[in-house]
């Protein structure tokens, strides 16, 4: 199981130069990246986010990548033309818009800094990038060990509280019957006293009774409480993205949990029922976390 907050360094070195790349992410729902990339490699921006997607899978990320081109490397100007006539078309309609004088020229183009570039005049691309990915690689990797240790941090936390889960559960259970019969007693007692100096038949009261306590018997709500608290236990242990499976899991035990408490008419279930919210409420917390 993996923390979506971790973070990881890597570092490539090769004939083309030096790079060094630093992840940190956080949880979210969707991925969502944050990157700094330097001019020399800014090419190569739609490759790295990819990279990326595929190997942290949903949650924010933030990457910072530091290039160093090889000594010698020399640096020459790229004007992108398409840029340029776009960019001008652009301006020429917001001047007519707004009814400006004077004319675009070079200057104003220029100035924008979205039309001229420097990149390094002795690159390769494809090398290049086989040099990025590699330090991408390895940052990644350095971010999964970290995350999985925030994971198994985690994992033992929703252990701890499981446990005190699963002992409130135990009591519920253990009141469960009784609950059942003090709740039918009750009923026999205010119909009898209703029902006082007439005739009746004692036999169908009693059917009677028992029938309505059964809207009141927890029995089933508690057999599929355990058995989403299996499913969660077992998604505990499951490698993979079980984040979302987890939070489902545990929206089931809520309700069952809720229920529960509705249907049993007891305080003393009811009083169980909100301690085991609270730490159910605490572990939902930090799933929100959780890959």
């Amino acid at each position: 199981m993996k923390s979506m907050t971790g973070y990881g360094e890597g570092t490539a070195r090769g004939p083309f130069g030096r790079c060094s790349v630093q992840i940190q992410s956080v949880n979210g729902r969707y991925f969502k990246l944050t990157a700094n990339i330097p001019r020399e490699i800014a090419p190569f921006e739609p490759r790295i986010r990819s990279y990326l997607q595929e190997r942290t899978g949903r949650g924010q990320v933030t990457a910072y990548v530091i290039f160093t081109p090889p000594e010698g490397s020399t640096e020459r100007v790229v004007i992108d033309r398409r840029a340029c006539r776009e960019l001008a078309a652009q301006l020429r309609n917001v001047g007519a818009w707004l009814r400006l004088e004077g004319g675009l020229d070079l200057s104003t183009l220029v100035a924008t800094g979205a039309v001229v570039r420097t990149e390094m005049a002795n690159l390769a691309r494809r090398p290049v990038w086989g040099l990025v990915r590699r330090a991408l690689a390895v940052a990644c990797d350095d971010l999964a060990r970290s995350q999985e240790r925030e994971g198994s941090r985690l994992a033992g936390d929703f252990v701890r509280r499981w446990r005190r889960v699963d002992s409130l559960i135990a009591r519920i259970d253990a009141l469960r019957a009784q609950s059942t019969r003090r709740y039918e007693e009750k009923i026999r007692r205010k119909v009898r006293t209703v029902l006082e100096g007439a005739s009746y038949d004692e036999a169908r009261l009693l059917a009677e009774v028992s029938l309505y306590a059964d809207k009141v018997d927890i029995t089933e709500e508690i057999v599929r409480l355990r058995s989403h608290m299996k499913s969660f236990r077992a998604l505990l242990a499951a490698n993979g993205e079980v984040g979302k499976k987890l939070d489902f899991t545990m929206q089931e035990i809520q309700r069952e949990v809720n229920t529960s408490a509705n249907k049993a008419n007891d305080a003393r279930i009811s009083t169980f029922a909100i301690k085991i919210k609270a730490e159910l409420e605490k572990i939902r917390e930090q799933l929100q976390n959780i890959q």
